[in-house]
């Protein structure tokens, strides 16, 4: 099974390098990598592209990291897809397993892992929390599905982007397996876009409620028509 990834990345000059390692070093590794350089202002574009003969970088002003993400995996090549944040890393057996059980699910499924947290700067990577991971470092899906639930919608603040796009896959009938050992190593940055808590940052989750919300309500008057 051939696969891409996609890769949204602000600012990620630090990081980058490491997570795109972490790729390439995977037991079944990738066909493509595909950046989307989300208006950086440092050298997280140049970086990228030197890591590999494989790494298409795309170039775009700032709109935020869901639009990045859909552009990334809109410009894949394989019918297979993992998406991955530039701060993170993946263990190097993670696409083998996910890949497994993905062939072993219906094209409905979307297959995730568990994660464990690590201080950025710190090479301490087993002690850290661990929890399961519905987050876009951890998802593996089939193209056509990402194109039936539609492009990554980018609430105000930044936040809640993917809770949002898993919530509709979830209304549309897609299932979601989660991998029973750790295949993503979180990164955890003070300052970053999921770090702590914001009130500004976090106003995008209320537009999330509000717009699934809304759609309960118009299926049950849909419902109640028929």
């Amino acid at each position: 099974m051939t696969y891409s990834v996609a890769i949204p990345a602000f600012n990620a000059a630090e990081t980058i390098a490491e997570a795109i390692a972490s790729v390439l070093a995977q037991t079944i590794p990738p066909t493509d990598i595909v950046v989307v350089d989300d208006g950086s202002t440092d050298d997280t574009a140049a970086i990228a592209r030197a890591q590999s003969d494989i790494v298409k970088v795309i170039s775009q002003d700032n709109a935020g990291c869901g639009q990045a993400t859909s552009r990334a995996i809109k410009a894949t090549m394989c019918d297979i897809v993992a998406t991955f944040d530039a701060d993170d890393l993946w263990v190097p057996d993670k696409m083998e397993k996910q890949l497994e059980m993905l062939r072993q699910a219906n094209k409905q499924t979307f297959v995730f892992g568990r994660h464990r947290h690590f201080k950025h700067g710190s090479d301490d990577y087993t002690t850290g929390h661990e929890c399961d991971g519905k987050t876009r470092s951890d998802l593996v899906l089939y193209r056509a599905a990402f194109d039936h639930v539609g492009d990554i919608i980018d609430p105000p603040g930044g936040r809640g982007d993917m809770v949002d796009w898993l919530g509709r896959a979830r209304e549309l009938g897609y299932q979601f397996q989660v991998c029973n050992a750790v295949l993503v190593l979180r990164r955890i940055i003070p300052g970053s876009l999921s770090y702590g808590r914001n009130n500004e940052k976090d106003r995008g989750y209320l537009m999330v409620a509000h717009r699934a919300m809304m759609r309960r309500k118009a299926r049950a008057q849909t419902e109640g028509e028929s």
